[in-house]
């Protein structure tokens, strides 16, 4: 299976050298997530376990009805299906735990950080990818989403495990980890829309990258796995809502929302305010939620149209949104204080460092470009569609190597 390959590759490359100190890293990575997920278990009411975005809902749902069903019971498209999977196949074997879920975040986290570990070093040298893997290993954004039932720790995993394979299947000529790459970054899109066009990005990266007698197989295997990892998703919604959705029903409302809501009020009760006055989302909400999608983006196109200056303010100020040194204030759990010191201490400084890292490299190291169409495809979706912090977290294992 595609995860047994990675896991096996992974191994192989990280300890094949036999150095205690990266299983320390690894080790001291772990306890890190699983301490903050101990002390900080977000637990909701009567210890249930937290809903958030219905991953949970979504999850029991597949486990006890083989269904992708929202908390009002209907069949969805508004959130993929990733981590809702691998949340029931979980659940499956240890029954509905928090605390499994977390555990399983730890674990991914991991593997994450020797993922780092292997690509850096293939790429830049053993230093970049010990420091490289030492950063991400005390990333406090990394360890504090490992304690939540967020997807992102679980799209930070298959993004930088599907760009590793790209690298090792590049200087192996081998058509099996083409595959296994292909499906990795199906398994991406199918835990986040917005891997789609990073599929497209990295398909035309392999293209490129081969010379002409073997480009035309090696982009195939790799497209092909891709799209036969992917295709029952759209399928499904096909047959459900009788309409096309390739990825979520939900990009439509993201847009619109993005457009009337300002970046500074976003996240706040100032947004739920503007949303429920709107005569746009008042409509929405009492369409299905196909028919509700085509509504956001049929409006959504209007104010591009008729407003292009507007448009150009919103995807400049979501872009410098997505890549802020620190959030906007907030009453976040630990308090925006603490938050601010954080960010600045950790983003602070990674992520000014890793543009320097582009300017020093730019083309020296051809498969670094990997990271940067990645960067490129991930950063515009988000610019043009809805921008939030946390979103940029599958991209940090490339701007901390970097």
């Amino acid at each position: 299976s595609e995860p047994g390959l990675v896991i096996f590759l992974v191994y192989h490359s990280v300890f094949s050298n036999k150095r205690p100190w990266i299983l320390a890293l690894l080790l001291a990575g772990l306890a890190a997530r699983a301490g903050y997920s101990w002390k900080y278990p977000q637990w909701g009411p009567g210890g249930t376990i937290p809903d958030i975005s219905w991953y949970e809902t979504m999850a029991e749902s597949l486990l006890h009805h083989g269904e992708l069903r929202d908390p009002a019971g209907n069949l969805n498209a508004a959130r993929e299906p990733g981590y809702p999977l691998i949340l029931a196949g979980l659940y499956n074997v240890t029954g509905p735990s928090y605390r499994a879920a977390q555990a399983l975040n730890g674990l991914l986290g991991v593997l994450t950080i020797a993922l780092i570990f292997a690509l850096g070093r293939d790429i830049f040298g053993p230093p970049v990818g010990l420091l490289g893997a030492a950063i991400a290993a005390f990333y406090p954004q990394f360890i504090y989403y490992s304690a939540s039932l967020e997807r992102e720790i679980f799209q930070t995993f298959l993004i930088t495990a599907a760009v590793w394979l790209l690298v090792r299947a590049r200087r192996d000529r081998s058509l099996r980890l083409y595959a296994a790459a292909g499906a990795a970054t199906a398994c991406c899109a199918l835990t986040n829309s917005v891997f789609i066009p990073a599929g497209a990005a990295l398909t035309l990266g392999v293209w490129l990258s081969e010379p002409r007698p073997r480009r035309g197989r090696w982009t195939a295997v790799y497209l092909a796995a891709m799209l036969a990892v992917y295709a029952p998703w759209p399928l499904r919604n096909y047959l459900v809502f009788g309409r096309p959705i390739i990825g979520s029903s939900a990009g439509g409302a993201h847009l619109y929302i993005g457009l009337i809501v300002p970046n500074d009020v976003a996240g706040t009760t100032g947004e739920q305010e503007l949303v429920g006055r709107d005569p746009v989302a008042q409509e929405a909400s009492k369409l299905g939620e196909a028919e509700r999608d085509a509504l956001f983006y049929r409006e959504a196109l209007k104010i591009v149209r008729r407003e292009p200056a507007r448009f150009a303010r919103y995807i400049s100020g979501s872009f410098f949104k997505l890549w802020r040194l620190y959030p906007y204030e907030r009453p976040y759990a630990h308090g925006s204080r603490q938050v601010f010191w954080v960010s600045l201490l950790s983003d602070g400084w990674i992520i000014p460092f890793a543009l320097l890292g582009m300017l020093l490299a730019r083309r020296r190291f051809p498969d670094a470009d990997l990271f940067y169409l990645v960067l490129a495809s991930v950063s515009g979706v988000y610019t043009v569609f809805w921008s939030i912090i946390r979103y940029r977290l599958p991209m940090m294992p490339f701007a901390i190597l970097l």
